[in-house]
């Protein structure tokens, strides 16, 4: 199945991304549904039960080193580069401790990635709007959405369909008030 690890945004946080997403209709880019709207802690890919399990062990063990904690979604940036934009994403700093720590511990199953928490707001096809696009991350570059409270971690599968993907929950991991 493919899997990727998540932290799932907060209801009432939905509208100020909608807003943003907005601003870029019609610039040749799919924007990600709302129920889809989550920061990628780590993309796993194509993995099979038995790498699901350990997965899961490992992730058991990230979250009992992490209390709950709050992040601001601050900031427009996109993947790979301004040059050429296939992702359109928020940043949310505070997530790159437990992301560092997904990916040391993680290190002996997948690649070890720099870590860059994001919202994949919109995905690009084409570079047709380049330059109203790099206008775009301009004006937010800098832009704070909102503050949410981080109490889980999830592990996730991704269906690909006709409409786009759907997301499933595979296993929900609690952080701990230590």
């Amino acid at each position: 199945m493919r899997c990727f690890i998540a932290v799932d945004i907060e209801p009432q946080l939905k509208h100020s991304v909608e807003k943003l997403q907005a601003e870029l209709r019609g610039l040749d880019n799919k924007l990600v549904e709302p129920e889809n709207l989550h920061f990628t802690m780590k993309f796993l890919g194509e993995v099979n039960e038995a790498t699901v399990n350990k997965v899961k062990t490992i992730l058991k063990g990230v979250v009992s080193r992490h209390k709950p904690f709050s992040v601001t979604l601050k900031g427009v940036g996109v993947f790979p580069s301004e040059k050429f934009v296939r992702v359109v994403w928020v940043g949310g700093e505070e997530l790159t401790s437990m992301q560092e720590d997904i990916n040391a511990r993680l290190a002996a199953l997948f690649k070890k990635e720099k870590p860059s928490p994001h919202l994949t707001i919109a995905r690009v096809r084409s570079q047709k709007y380049l330059s109203k696009i790099v206008d775009f991350i301009k004006v937010h570059k800098n832009e704070e959405i909102g503050t949410m409270h981080i109490s889980e971690l999830k592990l996730k599968k991704s269906v690909l369909t006709r409409e786009g993907a759907v997301y499933e929950d595979v296993a929900v991991f609690k952080l701990v008030n230590k």
